[in-house]
């Protein structure tokens, strides 16, 4: 949970209004969640197809094909991963970016590679902060 009052005390320091320090975390917050929504569907829907039958298993999308076959799998064979071919053909049905020669290989690149967090609300404060800052200043 942010400190708010260190927050507004840092704003009201750098000479910024608070209102417009709130309204431009908003915003960048938004545009993370945005640069991650194509993402974590792709990650969402290919763990949801290699656990299928499990629903048990589902609620572990974010890290789930890197906790269960991470370190097992060699980066150049993923074919050990059970339900691989179908599971690109299905994402790349969906997924026109994975759609071509490799692009079972760089799903699976991806989906063993680690998962991108949300930054603390701190630290989009602070982004919000230098925004004001730099476009308030001429």
């Amino acid at each position: 949970m942010p400190d708010y009052r260190q927050l507004r005390r840092e704003a009201r320091a750098r000479g910024l209004r608070w209102g417009d320090v709130v309204d431009a975390y908003r915003e960048l917050k938004a545009r993370q969640w945005e640069a991650r929504e194509r993402p974590n569907e792709i990650r969402q829907a290919a763990w949801m197809m290699a656990n299928g039958s499990t629903p048990g298993n589902w609620p572990f999308w974010r890290h789930g094909f890197v906790a269960r076959w991470g370190a097992k799998v060699d980066r150049h064979d993923f074919t050990a991963i059970p339900g691989y071919d179908e599971i690109g053909q299905q994402i790349a049905g969906e997924f026109p970016e994975y759609a071509h020669d490799a692009g079972t290989e760089e799903l699976f690149e991806f989906l063993l590679g680690p998962y991108d967090r949300m930054p603390a609300a701190e630290r989009i404060y602070q982004e919000a902060m230098d925004f004001v800052e730099c476009h308030s200043n001429p």
